[in-house]
């Protein structure tokens, strides 16, 4: 049986490929594999008989445009906040970070 991070790392793929409309062999292509062995190998992710190292889930986030922390976050509305935080300027994002830490 899969692992916890596992299947948390299938469903966020599976949500970030949908998210770029991107098919499971255009996403093997971004990655530099072969067509057939592409579509594969993202599937196995997928159905999680197939675990990704990190250096390759760092590439497939890279290739679908989405931060690493994306694809291994637990909870969907983090996963949310992480895809929202990177569309922010920097300004903004040190406003948050300022107001966070003056609150705790």
């Amino acid at each position: 049986m899969p692992d916890k991070a596992t299947a948390i790392f299938a469903q966020r793929l599976k949500d970030a490929r949908a998210m770029r409309d991107v098919s499971q062999r255009a996403l093997g292509a971004m990655l530099g594999m072969t067509k057939k062995n592409g579509s594969v190998r993202i599937n196995r992710y997928e159905q999680q008989t197939s675990r990704a190292d990190m250096d390759t889930a760092a590439e497939i986030a890279a290739a679908l445009g989405v931060p690493l922390a994306y694809l291994f976050a637990e909870d969907p509305g983090l996963a949310e906040w992480i895809l929202a935080y990177e569309k922010l300027d920097g300004t903004l994002r040190q406003e948050i970070l300022d107001s966070i830490r003056t609150s705790q």
